[in-house]
C-alpha cells in the first residue's frame, strides 16, 4: 500500500510540472476568493485545496476516481474492514501542496527577474521613443560675453545642465559627474574626442552673471561652457526643455525663521542632464540615479548608433 501511495503522489508531482502554468493561475485564484472574504481559516484552505485537487483530476485522462488522488479521513478504521479506500494521507498531501507552492515561487521569482532585467536594460538606455516635444532654439549670453544661439551646438553631441552657481551640493556632484563621463567618452573614443559639448545654463541670472559664470564652469571640465542671459531667455530656454525651478529663501528651504535680505535664496530645480544629437535635437536624459560610468556607456552606444545611421 505504501509503495502505491508513493508511486501515486510521484505521478502528481510530475504532472504539477507539467502543468505548472495551470497550478500557478489555479493556485492565485483560490487564494484571491479566499483574500475577498477575509478568511484564512483551515475550512477555507482545505476548500481551496480539494478544488485544486478536483480540477487537476478533471485535467487527467478519465473520470476523477482513475486520477487514482482521493482525500484521507481522519475516522479511525475499524479492525478486518478490509483496505483503505483513503490511500493518501494528510502528510502526503501537505507535501504536495508545498511542492506546488514552491513551484510557483519559482515561477513568479523566475517572472519578477526576467522583468528586473528588462527595466534596468531600458533604465540604461532610457531613449525616448518618438520624437519628444522637448528642446528647441534659443539665444543667450556665453561665458565669454558673446551672443550665443543653439545652433553653434550643432557638429557635435551636447550634454545639457541647469543649475545655478550658488548650489551647495548638487550642482556640483552633477556637473563632476558631467565631466568623468566625458573623460571617459574620450579614453574610450579618442578620435571621437570633441565631439561631446558640456553645457552649463544657469537659473540664477541675477546672480549669474558672464565672470561668475565663466570662473564656475572651468572648475568643472576645460570644455565645458557656461550660458547666462536675462530672466526672460533663461525662462523661455527652461519651459523649452520643461525644467522645473522656483526660487525660495534659505528660511524657507531649510526650516528657519531668520530675516533674510533678497539675495539670500536657493533655487530648487530638476536634476537632469539632456543629450542633444549633433543636429541639435532631443535624444534622451539622465538623472541623479545615473554614474558616471553608465552615462558615459549610454552616450557611446548612441554614438556609434548615430554614426551607423548617418
Amino acid at each position: 500500500m505504501s509503495r502505491w501511495r508513493d508511486t501515486n503522489l510521484l505521478s502528481l508531482l510530475r504532472r504539477l510540472v507539467s502543468e505548472q502554468p495551470a497550478v500557478v493561475q489555479e493556485q492565485r485564484r483560490c487564494f484571491s476568493i479566499a483574500a475577498h472574504h477575509q478568511s484564512s481559516s483551515k475550512t477555507t484552505d482545505r476548500q481551496c485545496i480539494s478544488s485544486f485537487i478536483t480540477r487537476s483530476q478533471h485535467r487527467g485522462k478519465g473520470s476523477p476516481a482513475s486520477a487514482g488522488f482521493r482525500w484521507s479521513s481522519t475516522t479511525p478504521r475499524a479492525a478486518g474492514s478490509g483496505p483503505s479506500s483513503t490511500p493518501v494521507s494528510y502528510k502526503s498531501l501537505g507535501l504536495t501542496v508545498v511542492t506546488g507552492a514552491g513551484l510557483w515561487w519559482y515561477y513568479d521569482s523566475m517572472q519578477r527577474d526576467k522583468m528586473s532585467k528588462v527595466a534596468e536594460q531600458g533604465a540604461r538606455t532610457s531613449v525616448v521613443a518618438g520624437k519628444a516635444a522637448i528642446g528647441g532654439d534659443f539665444q543667450l549670453t556665453d561665458d565669454k560675453g558673446k551672443p550665443f544661439h543653439s545652433d553653434a551646438l550643432k557638429g557635435a553631441f551636447s550634454l545639457l545642465y541647469f543649475g545655478f552657481t550658488h548650489c551647495p551640493d548638487v550642482c556640483p556632484d552633477e556637473l563632476e559627474k558631467i565631466a568623468a563621463a566625458i573623460d571617459i567618452i574620450d579614453a574610450k573614443a579618442p578620435k571621437d574626442m570633441g565631439l561631446i559639448k558640456p553645457v552649463f545654463i544657469t537659473l540664477d541670472p541675477e546672480r549669474d552673471g558672464v565672470e561668475q559664470i565663466k570662473h564656475y564652469v572651468k572648475e568643472f571640465h576645460p570644455r565645458m561652457i557656461g550660458l547666462t542671459g536675462s530672466t526672460e531667455d533663461v525662462t523661455k530656454v527652461t519651459k523649452a526643455y520643461r525644467v522645473y525651478f522656483t526660487k525660495a529663501g534659505v528660511g524657507e528651504m531649510t526650516g528657519t525663521s531668520t530675516e533674510q535680505d533678497e539675495s539670500d535664496y536657493l533655487i530648487d530645480h530638476s536634476i537632469i542632464t539632456y543629450l542633444l544629437d549633433p543636429n541639435g535635437t532631443f535624444v534622451t536624459f539622465y538623472g541623479k540615479n545615473y554614474t558616471a560610468e553608465e552615462m558615459a556607456a549610454s552616450i557611446l552606444d548612441l554614438m556609434r548608433a548615430w554614426k551607423k545611421e548617418s
